[in-house]
């Protein structure tokens, strides 16, 4: 994955090139909290002068960053693992590194049945990534971590993350957006979730971190920034500091270079009016909001333990819809829980209809050990619960596609994300890096010359522009455009 530049004042991280050397390749999985977790090991790689390679072949060492959220996500880790493994076996590979939330649920057992991984670093602040990949190769030898040999392999040890871990990070997304974690864990005890015993309980950074982290961002030329964390609503309650997300969003307000501010994991038991007033009193926090609401029949979200319920759900929406008439809400829906009958899924269809949330993603329930839901009776059929998920993404299909062929016609400001040849890809205010649909932009023909300026119509459009375009059409959940003329 391509690494750009350090986040703070630092020299760039040397660019992703092949070659031999202290060359690692990083392989990260899983969430956004995840991919900044292998932006802060990139950043110590870079600084240490280890070549960062994109393809494993061209690499001496692979670190693979893994998920454990639910199964298909640790299977998709252990699939990874082996298959670098095996290019270990043969040769192609000298090191073999296995860090991230799987590691963290699981170490010893990884490390009895994967003898071919040289090391397992749990999450900590990865200051000591440099050096176990030195130990690796054999560069150096230390009795607190591996030296390569079978008799040095184990669970390596890290420093615990502060508050100012992320400064220094390099970013893996391109330039001009980033993601901007507000800190670890989570206080709450959802019964399907396995992140308090993963992350543990929430750390929040001190405002004034995060402040300096978006300020070194905005000189290096990002220019939206999406706020992430288990829950971005309870951001700043145990620094008992007498802040929090709000007087966040205030402060990133002021920071000469971030045109949009996104908010990502809001949670509506956490949610309150004076974020939504200032969200809508902040020029630069767009009006969107991720929130997931999980379910929406009251006995349902109890033997969740969401600590929320569906009149609490319509006071939070109904605030974010007030102070923001044109707000774009996202969430997450978890169906097949045990206990959810047919009458209960019913009221969350109902809730779904009522609040007509913009952008909805559904999943089953996956029973995840060590979770209260896991030993929960009244278990619903895996293809029930399919059936329900496939249902609620049907109908939210219907209500988008009609949406997005309402916006045909309409002029919108797109960031652009890449442009290749005569096309460009973008997002509007709408859509949140990953998640949400895309632009598919159609250029003009590139003027020869050097008179042609960067940006506007009569110049090129580059990653990180801001242009206005006009909507032609609907791709299945994106829309086309092209640049719109005065």
């Amino acid at each position: 994955m391509p690494a750009s530049r350090t986040r703070s004042a630092t020299a760039p991280v040397p660019a992703p090139t092949s070659g031999a050397g202290r060359s690692v390749c990083l392989v990260s999985l899983g969430c956004s909290k995840n991919l900044v977790d292998s932006e802060v090991m990139v950043g110590h790689l870079g600084r240490a002068g280890i070549t960062l390679v994109t393809e494993p072949e061209d690499a001496r060492v692979v670190i693979v960053n893994t998920c454990g959220f639910i199964g298909e996500a640790r299977e998709e880790s252990v699939d990874t693992i082996l298959r670098y493994a095996a290019l270990k076996q043969r040769g192609d590979i000298e090191g073999l590194v296995v860090t991230g939330c799987l590691v963290e649920l699981h170490a010893k057992e990884l490390s009895a049945e994967l003898p071919e991984v040289d090391a397992f670093l749990p999450l900590s602040d990865y200051s000591g990534v440099p050096s176990i990949v030195d130990q690796v190769l054999g560069v150096e030898a230390d009795a607190a971590g591996p030296t390569g040999s079978a008799a040095g392999r184990g669970v390596a040890g890290g420093a615990v993350k502060q508050g100012d871990s992320d400064l220094g990070r390099a970013l893996l997304t391109p330039t001009h957006t980033a993601y901007l974690r507000l800190g670890e864990g989570c206080n709450h005890v959802c019964a399907f979730c396995a992140i308090p015993k993963i992350r543990g309980k929430l750390k929040s950074k001190p405002l004034e971190v995060l402040v300096e982290e978006a300020t070194a961002l905005a000189r290096l030329g990002t220019r939206e920034l999406t706020l992430i964390a288990e829950d971005s609503t309870d951001y700043g309650k145990d620094l008992r500091q007498g802040y929090g997300l709000a007087d966040l969003l205030a402060a990133l307000g002021r920071v000469e270079g971030i045109a949009w501010v996104r908010v990502m994991y809001a949670h509506p038991a956490t949610m309150d009016e004076r974020l939504a007033q200032v969200m809508a009193e902040t020029p630069n926090v767009l009006p969107y909001i991720d929130m997931p609401v999980q379910h929406g029949d009251e006995t349902v979200l109890k033997r969740m333990r969401r600590g929320t319920s569906p009149a609490r759900i319509r006071r939070a929406v109904g605030w974010l819809r007030d102070a923001m008439p044109d707000i774009t809400l996202r969430t997450t829906i978890l169906v097949g829980f045990p206990g959810e009958t047919e009458r209960r899924f019913g009221h969350l269809l109902e809730l779904l209809d009522e609040l007509r949330f913009d952008r909805v993603g559904c999943f089953a329930f996956s029973p995840e050990e060590g979770t209260e839901g896991h030993g929960l009776g009244g278990r619903v059929p895996r293809k029930t619960a399919e059936a329900r998920r496939r249902k609620v993404m049907d109908l939210q299909r219907r209500r988008m596609v009609a949406a997005q062929k309402a916006r045909v016609g309409q002029v919108e400001t797109v960031l652009v994300d890449a442009v290749e040849g005569d096309a460009a890809l973008g997002r509007t205010r709408r859509d949140a890096p990953e998640v949400d649909g895309r632009v598919l932009l159609s250029l003009p023909a590139r003027p020869a010359g050097r008179g042609a300026r960067r940006g506007g119509k009569r110049g090129l459009v580059l990653p990180g522009d801001f242009v206005d375009v006009r909507m032609t059409g609907v791709k299945g959940y994106d829309l086309t455009g092209t640049l719109a003329r005065p």
